[in-house]
């Protein structure tokens, strides 16, 4: 197997501790919002003086912030809130950070809007291909683009969206992939686990392990997650005649709004013994361990964490081409630790039959995107970039080459 060089690891900047000030509306279960607590945290150990102003509410994941993060939740009115500018820029005024990063539409929204005709640095980053926003909020974010120091894109699809769709110029625009705490992905141990999942019906005890298929998914339960096109997808499966030996499980992982529909959608198609729902779990590295391929059928993704999460549990995945997901996915010359396929149930299909037919091509996969993602995807990478990018001027921004698009 061909080797692949590691990134540096952390550096003078991230070592170059100073007040920093995360602003988002509210740190509820999402992937952006854990990758905020993640960042923050990292940059609490590393010495830096961190706070993280709420807007709306604290949310669930707030309780994750480490103990030496100072928090602020200004209770920012649904809609329109008059009197939220005046609040946030006091609150930044007084923390008087290096710079303030913003996450999310809300939250970036106001933070400009806030800070507008002040002098503060402010690092804007955006999350995924926003497509769903009308003319006006496109008009708006031209706008802010003026008191914008860098906008970050998490990565390359989303940055180009940024700069062909809503005119946010080049010097702008900085591409900083996500990150996640690799170690303890790479730790968990699904073994119990995957043995509760095969077992409900006894219909396993003669099926020879490598027959023996857990395909799951992680996330939140919402329509752009598509989980009807996975389910789609595991029919296909389970009806075909080169699988017939097989057993195989769709482990839903998570909850949301679409919840009640998706189970719905389950039974109608007459899978409620294929399909399994856990909602919500805090074992995520045990439970990533314990399948032998991870899918996404979404239809709109930035830079998804559970990718990168799923892949340094050594779990191949199967993702949808939505976004910035082909970023997601360890690649080295003819090496990869997964497949992007087109939206449809039937790619995903045929991509999860090839390597449930293949298990020495699963193995080979699960081997290289457990390395590479220890080696690329860690958050310490992650957070450096953003570290570099709030001590640098910001007529300096432009030239952070090779992630500047």
């Amino acid at each position: 197997m061909k080797p692949f060089s590691a990134p540096a690891s952390a550096g003078a900047d991230l070592a170059s501790p100073a007040v920093i000030a995360f602003v988002i509306e509210e740190l509820t279960v999402g992937g952006a919002e854990r990758m905020v607590v993640d960042m923050a945290n990292v940059f609490a150990e590393h010495g830096w003086e961190v706070h993280m102003v709420l807007l709306r509410s604290a949310g669930e994941l707030a309780s994750e912030l480490d103990s030496g993060v100072h928090q602020y939740v200004l209770n920012k009115k649904p809609g329109i809130d008059l009197r939220l500018p005046y609040r946030l820029f006091r609150c930044i005024s007084n923390i008087d950070p290096l710079a303030v990063n913003s996450h999310l539409c809300v939250g970036n929204t106001w933070t400009r809007l806030s800070l507008f005709f002040t002098r503060r640095k402010v690092v804007a980053t955006e999350h995924s291909r926003d497509s769903w926003k009308p003319l006006y909020y496109r008009w708006m974010d031209r706008i802010l683009a003026w008191r914008t120091a860098s906008l970050v894109a998490v990565s390359a699809d989303t940055a180009e969206f940024y700069r062909d769709t809503i005119g946010v110029p080049d010097d702008l625009l900085t591409v900083i992939n996500n990150g996640v705490d690799t170690r303890a992905y790479a730790s968990g141990d699904g073994r119990q686990l995957r043995e509760s999942w095969l077992a409900p019906d006894n219909e396993t005890s003669d099926t020879a392990a490598s027959q023996k298929i857990v395909i799951g998914t992680v996330g939140r339960l919402v329509i752009a997650k598509n989980h009807r096109r996975l389910i789609d997808a595991v029919k296909m499966l389970v009806t075909d005649s080169l699988l017939e030996r097989h057993v195989i499980r769709l482990v839903i992982v998570g909850d949301g709004e679409d919840r009640e529909s998706i189970e719905s959608y389950v039974q109608s198609q007459n899978l409620s013994s294929t399909v399994l729902f856990t909602g919500a779990r805090h074992d995520i590295p045990d439970v990533l361990s314990a399948f032998d391929l991870f899918a996404l059928s979404s239809d709109r993704e930035g830079h998804p964490l559970t990718a990168l999460e799923a892949q340094a549990a050594g779990t191949p995945v199967v993702l949808t081409n939505a976004g910035g997901s082909g970023e997601a996915i360890a690649y080295f010359e003819d090496q990869a630790g997964g497949v992007l396929v087109d939206c449809s149930a039937e790619a995903l299909a045929e991509a999860l039959r090839e390597m449930i037919l293949d298990p020495e091509l699963r193995a080979e996969r699960a081997e290289f995107a457990h390395r590479y993602a220890l080696a690329h995807f860690d958050k310490l990478r992650m957070v450096q970039r953003y570290a570099t990018v709030f001590h640098t001027p910001s007529a300096k921004l432009a030239r952070l080459t090779d992630d500047t698009i």
